[in-house]
């Protein structure tokens, strides 16, 4: 389980387990956080990219699930989840996968259901800069963006 007292894990509508909120959560606040213990060099599905080419497998985002409207933004920079608007008790805990990861593994169809929700979700890589300003998205994934385009992503 992740260090914090702001999630729960919970058997979603979807049948799937998911983070929830514990309690009512204002916009900014860290609802879970991770120190990295073991870094990866190759990403599997359960990991998250940290860097270039670093990976890490923490609980305090292995039940986050995907949302292109995503309610958190998981800062490989700090190891923490942060609220990205007011959640009540209850509401499920996502973030947007291409926020931190330039290739997934297992790439899925977005099953979200918000208007604009992306379709199929297979990293950064597949998004264009202008997709990406969109979101939160976390410096490397920034930088793989520049690196490719020759154009920042802010």
């Amino acid at each position: 389980m992740p260090r914090n007292d702001l999630m729960d894990t919970a058997t979603l509508p979807s049948g799937e387990k998911g983070y929830v909120a514990r309690q009512d959560v204002p916009a900014g606040a860290v609802v879970g956080s991770w120190e990295e213990s073991a870094v990866d060099s190759e990403p599997t599905k359960f990991t998250i990219q940290v860097g270039r080419d670093r990976h890490v497998d923490a609980d305090a985002v292995r039940y986050l699930n995907h949302s292109c409207v995503p309610s958190t933004f998981v800062d490989a920079s700090t190891g923490s989840v942060v609220a990205l608007r007011p959640l009540a008790a209850g509401d499920a805990l996502t973030f947007f996968y291409p926020s931190t990861e330039w290739e997934m593994t297992t790439p899925f169809d977005c099953a979200c259901g918000h208007a604009g929700c992306l379709g199929k979700i297979t990293g950064a890589e597949a998004l264009s800069a202008d997709v990406l300003r969109r979101y939160a998205v976390n410096d490397h994934i920034r930088a793989l963006v520049a690196d490719r385009d020759a154009v920042a992503v802010d």
